[in-house]
This record gives structure tokens, sequence and C-alpha cells, in this order.
């Protein structure tokens, strides 16, 4: 088949979840023979138009500038996305589009030439909806950005999801989360898990090797957490957490990998508790190291107080046979509770992180125990989390489109 993946940002050009999915999915379908075109928008200055990467061939739009003007990454989307795929449309004849995001979506769907080919969208999330939490967060008004693009957001989510043929959705609580904001999408919802690369995130042979090039100490329990430094992620309760835990582990150290916008308040935290040596912030970890962290961590933490909807760092610990803990928010419950009971912290507040923390770090200690963990880890992300099951199911939706013609055929 030719398929059409419609992008904003994507993979090698910009790293989170969203890209990840495209990227890891993407590939195998050109790995398996499909013809693969990705549409992304340009995130760093002098990358070419058009690039063959990893199989498949990514268009970019738009000028790297753009993102350092207020609204412009938005306008490249809506605009300049438009003409590369106006002119990728008269050049090639499409199976299937599948898109990841909105703007650009929104951008396709206006196009002349694009009426009768099935699209097979993926729904990570709600921009709408966390744009108006993003904006509750903020302790003086609504930031701009939500006061100006919340009505556009909505409307372009509507229209995206309205022409979709069929939605796919990696947890069940994206689901229902797509179900409550979007109910007219009920029926078109297909749940295909997202996966890991089992290849590339798997436990270390020498753990205490890792640890010394990373810098960290050998003889002290290590947390680690990779999360956008904003007041949804809940880093702020994890360090709150952090200050009873130290009382049980003294020793303890919390890696924070990521950037964001509460860095500064977050060292002010750590300063207040008397954080100072069992907290280090690692910033923005490159991709190629993200890897290390997990295999030198006794445990992952995701202390998430909203949305999650598939949790992909979680997989990429268990798959580095690293046991990993989070609350009981969006999509993190279906991944670990199926685990084991116990992963799964009883709430978000600080005290309930601190408890389960401390209880798993207590478990930890026996290292027979910690042995058969980490191998229930690993064993359980090979069965149910492995890339080639997505994209089996992938495959099948897409044959069942091109079969029934697809709602606009």
């Amino acid at each position: 088949m030719k398929v059409l993946c419609i992008n904003q940002f994507f993979y090698p050009d910009s790293v989170g979840g969203v890209e990840r999915v495209a990227y890891e999915t993407m590939r195998r379908l050109a790995a398996r023979g499909h013809e693969v075109h990705m549409v992304g928008q340009r995130t760093q200055p002098g990358t070419p138009d058009v690039e063959d990467l990893f199989g498949f061939t990514v268009h970019r739009y738009g000028r790297a500038d753009s993102r350092r003007r207020f609204g412009g990454r938005t306008r490249d989307a809506l605009h300049s996305s438009g003409r590369v795929m106006s002119r990728l449309l008269d050049s090639t004849s499409f199976d299937i589009v599948m898109p990841h995001h909105y703007f650009p979506y929104y951008a396709y769907l206006r196009l002349p030439r694009a009426k009768t080919t099935p699209e097979l969208m993926t729904f990570h999330a709600s921009f709408w909806q966390e744009l108006k939490l993003e904006g509750a967060e903020r302790s003086i008004g609504k930031p701009l950005e939500s006061l100006l693009f919340g009505r556009l957001a909505r409307r372009t989510e509507t229209s995206c999801l309205k022409r979709a043929d069929r939605i796919v959705v990696l947890s069940d609580f994206s689901r229902e989360q797509l179900a409550s904001y979007y109910p007219f999408a009920r029926e078109k919802v297909i749940r295909i898990p997202g996966g890991v690369d089992l290849e590339r995130f798997h436990p270390a042979a020498d753990r205490a090797a890792v640890r010394q090039s990373l810098g960290l100490p050998r003889d002290r329990p290590v947390i680690f957490t990779a999360r956008r430094l904003v007041p949804r992620m809940g880093v702020e309760n994890l360090l709150r957490a952090l200050a009873g835990v130290r009382s049980s582990f003294p020793g303890v150290l919390l890696v924070i990998a990521g950037r964001g916008r509460m860095e500064e308040e977050l060292k002010r935290v750590v300063a207040a508790e008397g954080l100072a040596d069992n907290v280090t912030f690692v910033g923005f970890v490159e991709d190629s190291d993200l890897v290390r962290y997990y295999q030198a961590a006794d445990l992952f933490v995701l202390p998430s107080l909203a949305f999650e909807g598939f949790g992909m760092v979680t997989l990429e610990a268990l798959a580095c046979g690293t046991p990993a803990v989070g609350t009981p928010i969006g999509a993190t419950p279906e991944i670990l509770g199926r685990l084991a009971p116990q992963l799964l912290l009883a709430g978000t507040e600080p005290h309930a992180i601190r408890r389960g923390i401390t209880a798993m770090l207590e478990w930890l200690s026996d290292s027979d125990a910690v042995g058969r963990l980490r191998t229930q880890c690993r064993t359980y992300v090979e069965t149910h989390y492995g890339w080639d099951r997505a994209v089996d199911a992938l495959e099948a939706t897409m044959d069942e489109l091109l079969t029934d013609g697809g709602r606009h055929g």
C-alpha cells in the first residue's frame, strides 16, 4: 500500500510519545513493503525538504524559526503543510492516510484532492482539553495560547474526528476520554495498544558499569523519572514524597530528566525540603542516552496528575528490566495493574507516592525478589507490548478500510 502519514512533530527531529508512535509504526510498515511518506513540521534549521529516513520518505514543511514566533508553529501546520501535501497528492496516489496531529490533518482535509482516500487517525489526546488544563494550572490567569487557540483547537479536533473513517486509540482510557469529549466518534474507535522497541530498550549486561558511565553512585537506591516539567506531570508531588522516603532510605537519589517551565520552581522545592543531596536534575536527555538511565535505575516513577493516555516511558523502563510505579491516572492502571497490583500507587498525593516508593524500595532490598521482578517486567513487555503485534493489528485495519472503500469511497 501507499501510505501518507500526517504529523506535526516527528522523530528524530522531535522527541515525544506521539512522535515515537508514528515513527515506530511507519518504520515497520515500510519494512513490510509498504511505501510510506511522512509529512511533518521542520523544527531544525538546515534539514532538507525531502529526505529518506528509516525506509520511508519524510516531507518537511514550514520554517524552523516559526516556533520562535507566537503561534508560528500552528500557522505553519495549518498553511505550509497544505502546500506540501497538495504537491505530494499531485505526484502520488495514496491508498490510505494516517494522521497523528490535528492541525496538519485539518489542512489536508481542506485540499480538493483529499476526498476519497480512507483515513485512519490515531487519537493520542485532546489538544483542546490539554490547553484548558495548562491554562488552569497557571497561577495568574490562563496562558495566552489557551485563550487564542482554545476555540480553534476544539473546532479543528471536531472536524478531524468527524472526517476520519476509523480512529485508533492506544488504551481503554483514551477510548473513554475520546467518547466523553466527542460521543459521535465512539462507533469508529478501534483499540490498538502501542509498544516499545524491544531491541533498543533492554536490560543492561552490567548495571554497575552503566551507573559508572552516568556518574551515578553504585551504593545508593536510584529512582528515575523522565517528564516535561509542567504541573500535570506531578514532579512536585514526587519531590515532596521523597522527603518522607528519605527517612527510611537516607541515601536515596532521585534523577529527574526533562525540561519545562517549572524547573526553577522545582529546584526551590528541593532546597526548601533539604533534598539537595537526594535529587539531581539532568535536563534534556538525548534519546541515545535515555536507555542507560532506565537500565541504571532501581525504580522508575510516573507521578502524573492528569491524562497519560498511554505511558510509553513506563513501558520503556519495564523493557529495561526496571520496575516502575505510577499514579492511578490515565492508562497507567492498564499497564501496571496487570503486571503487579503493588506497582500502582494508591493516589497522586505525596503521602501515597511516599508509601508506594518506600514499600517498593524495601521489597527491592531483597536480591532474590528484585531479580525475579526484573525478569517479570521484561517478560511482561515482550508478551504484551511488542511493536509487531501493534503493526499486525494496524495492517488488518488498513485492509478492512480498503475492502470497505472507506466512508469517503
